[in-house]
């Protein structure tokens, strides 16, 4: 891919999330979305939490509401503003960044828990091991991801599996955590049509 090509597609991308802002959270709701991602921090009580690709920040409102540190992490203004709002009308401290997940603006081990939930799966393979490797860094505790994920035995993809991750058909395997220094683990079974997955990292 030629950087021109790259640069016009990072500027569709940035146009399809303004554009899908205002209704993400109702779409998402549909298929049961948001009881996957709060499951991903259903334990968590205390400490600081990264939310990469947090999007509107369903997250937030939770996790501050139990006294834990949120930062939300997202590269559409869109998407921040609404991430930002949300925050603001929650207890506790929260902040919302805008930046690329590949160059997160945070020093080495600054969070507790960094969760990522339908990111990875949209990232060309560069950007996502790029990611990977950034978010790695940037944990002290534990990474969790509700993303596609390579398993054994799965089934070939069906239209109606890709059509629900909206992501290219390239599914995280987790060799690609391991070459990012994490010691990955899969939890329970397939969600949402086969397509994804509960992982939870530490740093090797």
């Amino acid at each position: 891919m030629t950087a021109r090509h790259a640069t016009r597609l990072d500027r569709l991308s940035e146009c399809w999330w303004t554009l899908v802002a205002p209704g993400y959270d109702p779409a998402v709701a549909l298929v049961g979305w948001h009881r996957w991602q709060d499951s991903l921090v259903a334990d968590v009580t205390s400490g600081l939490v990264l939310d990469v690709g947090c999007g509107p920040a369903h997250l937030a409102r939770g996790l501050l509401a139990r006294g834990v540190g949120y930062v939300g992490v997202d590269r559409n203004a869109a998407m921040v503003s609404r991430a930002g709002r949300r925050v603001a009308s929650s207890p506790g401290q929260g902040v919302v960044v805008r930046a690329d997940v590949t160059a997160l603006p945070f020093r080495a081990e600054s969070f507790d828990i960094v969760v990522a939930a339908g990111v990875l799966g949209l990232l060309d393979l560069d950007s996502r091991h790029a990611a990977l490797r950034e978010m790695a860094r940037v944990v002290r505790g534990e990474v969790r991801l509700l993303e596609p994920v390579r398993r054994a035995g799965a089934p070939p993809r069906t239209t109606r599996s890709r059509l629900i991750a909206l992501v290219r058909d390239r599914p995280v395997d987790l060799a690609e955590l391991a070459a990012a220094g994490l010691d990955p683990e899969v939890r329970g079974p397939p969600l949402l049509a086969g397509v994804y997955s509960i992982v939870r990292a530490t740093r090797r």
